[in-house]
């Protein structure tokens, strides 16, 4: 995985208590910019408020494991499973068009696809997405312009997301979480 230091940072124009998180049919989102990694600090994009998600239960798996991997809903389980979610993209910007949530690490997005009604239904998600929420309260998730969490990676901080940037809009191709 890539140190920190080389990473662009995908960060968000709003907090968690001034925008709630997109449902996955949502129309509008708070935007967010990003930075190369030879960048300075990059500025914040102004956006618009996000509708909340809605609510779905998780069921559990032997082990405590759960069925959410790219079942079609934008998970967010609050405190039933120590506040774990999904990062869930959408083909358009502004949280608009079919969505595709991971719960885990995926090095490979060319073998996923956008799952839900929507514009941009049943195409490959790698380098497809324009617009990301990451539902997990406690996780960062990390996306990479490459397979195999190589290029550019940039990180969406817990309970925020927005626009892609120029850099990672239409240009992800795999993801992974970290602490």
């Amino acid at each position: 995985m890539l140190a920190l230091s080389a990473a662009a940072a995908i960060l968000s124009a709003t907090t968690a208590a001034d925008a709630a998180p997109p449902s996955s049919t949502a129309g509008s989102a708070s935007a967010n910019g990003a930075s190369s990694s030879s960048a300075a600090a990059p500025a914040a994009v102004t956006g618009r408020t996000a509708p909340k998600a809605g609510a779905k239960t998780a069921t559990p798996l032997s082990g405590g494991s759960l069925t959410a991997h790219q079942d079609g809903a934008c998970n967010d389980y609050g405190n039933w499973y120590g506040s774990t979610g999904d990062l869930c993209l959408w083909y358009l910007s502004n949280f608009v068009g079919s969505s595709s949530d991971f719960y885990s690490a995926d090095n490979n997005l060319w073998n996923n696809y956008f799952l839900t009604p929507g514009w941009g239904q049943g195409q490959t998600v790698a380098n497809n997405a324009e617009s990301d929420w990451n539902y997990d309260s406690t996780y960062t998730a990390w996306v990479c312009t490459g397979v195999d969490y190589t290029g550019v990676c940039g990180y969406i901080p817990p309970d925020s997301g927005g626009n892609f940037s120029s850099t990672f809009k239409n240009n992800v191709e795999s993801l992974y979480w970290a602490q």
